[in-house]
């Protein structure tokens, strides 16, 4: 039987969201912050980055 981690999340209540083959892309979702593939290492970069700021900014 094999696993599939759409299947997964969707049993779990979550869901999947998929961008092009090979291109960045960069999902937020409250806390989590995650990339498609090595081509989204930037754009996560910046979106943490940026997730960072607003908290140093908070304390």
């Amino acid at each position: 039987m094999p696993f599939h981690v759409e299947q997964a999340l969707e049993i779990a209540g979550g869901y999947m969201e998929e961008g092009a083959l090979y291109r960045s892309h960069v999902v937020k979702d409250r806390e989590l912050i995650t990339g498609q593939n090595p081509a989204s290492d930037m754009a996560l970069a910046k979106a943490l980055a940026e997730v960072l700021d607003k908290r140093q900014d908070f304390y």
